[in-house]
């Protein structure tokens, strides 16, 4: 869709929720805005008022954009919890809520996490050089420190930016791409390491080599245990990595619904920097419980909220704003899926958005998602 139609639809998305006009950025979706003036459901109605505004903002979304397909989740403070969906898997097949998405960087989120917990157990230091942990590679400063990694002050060249990656990637659609073989298109770094900012998956495909090595399991066992298992989460899964949970829907890139026969080669590649799967509910679970301090203590997750560069990043975590609405984000986008989660930290509820399809605009979606929840979230 082109760009300079998003405001169009964020303004329908928001009279569909009945939270009228507001202004918002075609060139930065996500930037600050007017805090819409928004209708309280009134008492004694229940959830059916909100979860109706949040399913019709959703189907409105999937129409005006148009998308193929998406699927949402909202939990509150109080534990509530919507799901809704809207759209198709592919022609015929509707989207369904056990329908586990592509999460794209938002793995880099669960990727941080476990470091920090590892942490947390004393088993390494944020401010460890990765040199204690990784064998010399080339093009990477072994005094790097694993903080560095995670909030993108490394320095190191993104892979991803390398000439013909892409096309290698998608040269051979069965081939496996280990983390070693992903790190040989590595060239020269951007900055001295700690100079500047620069967001880069390389960090996050070396910070899952810090983290296997130090757990001294396969990234996806311990993501599993250490993050998974104690709030009850079973969804996630890593793709090409570990075999999927659930149902999976057709994933669309530029229109063509090509990326499930792509799956081997672009989701090993994307490995601890994007390959994971979810539903928008266990997702969402997931991001409430690590924002409101039950996976880490609340010395860890302050370190996670310290931000570096312009964009506000801290330890795989990004502090922006959503209709004027101070959140803790991460988007996510790789062939067939685009997300985006979002924790609200005034009324404590998570927004999980994810589309069968890239690019969308999940972001300004999500927005008028978290306009409808913020009408019913606890203070």
């Amino acid at each position: 869709m082109p760009a300079r139609s998003f405001p169009l639809v964020m303004g329908a998305l928001l009279v569909a929720a009945g939270l009228g006009p507001i202004a918002c950025s075609e060139a930065a979706p996500t930037a600050a805005a007017a805090a819409p003036s928004v209708p309280t459901p009134p008492a004694g109605t229940g959830d059916a008022i909100w979860m109706a505004q949040l399913q019709r903002t959703l189907d409105s979304a999937v129409r005006a954009v148009p998308l193929r397909g998406a699927s949402a989740a909202v939990v509150l403070a109080d534990g509530r919890i919507w799901r809704g969906v809207a759209g198709f898997s592919v022609p015929g097949v509707p989207m369904d809520t056990a329908m586990r998405l592509g999460i794209g960087s938002i793995t880099k989120s669960m990727t941080a996490t476990l470091l920090v917990r590892l942490a947390e157990q004393g088993r390494l230091s944020l401010d460890d050089s990765i040199g204690r942990w990784l064998p010399p590679i080339r093009h990477v400063d072994p005094a790097i420190t694993v903080r560095q990694l995670l909030n993108h002050t490394s320095g190191v060249f993104d892979v991803t930016d390398a000439p013909g990656y892409r096309d290698s990637i998608l040269a051979d659609v069965n081939a496996r791409w280990t983390p070693q073989r992903l790190l040989g298109l590595l060239r020269p770094p951007l900055f001295q390491r700690g100079a500047g900012w620069s967001y880069a998956n390389t960090n996050y495909q070396l910070a899952g080599l810090v983290a296997e090595a130090v757990g001294g399991r396969p990234l996806h066992q311990l993501v599993r245990e250490a993050l998974l298992a104690p709030i009850g989460v079973t969804a996630p899964f890593l793709d090409q990595y570990e075999t999927p949970t659930g149902p999976l829907p057709g994933g669309w890139t530029g229109g063509v619904n090509n990326v499930m026969a792509t799956r081997v080669s672009t989701y090993s590649a994307a490995w601890a920097a994007g390959a994971y799967f979810s539903t928008p509910e266990a997702l969402a679970r997931w991001w409430q419980s690590l924002l409101t301090g039950r996976l880490v203590g609340p010395a860890s997750l302050a370190a996670m909220m310290t931000t570096a560069g312009p964009e506000g990043y801290g330890l795989g975590i990004v502090r922006r704003q959503l209709v004027g609405r101070p959140v803790w984000s991460h988007t996510g986008e790789i062939r067939g899926f685009s997300s985006v989660a979002a924790f609200d930290t005034t009324r404590r509820f998570t927004v999980v958005l994810i589309a069968n399809e890239n690019p969308a605009p999940v972001t300004l979606i999500a927005g008028a998602l978290v306009g409808v929840a913020a009408t019913v979230a606890s203070p």
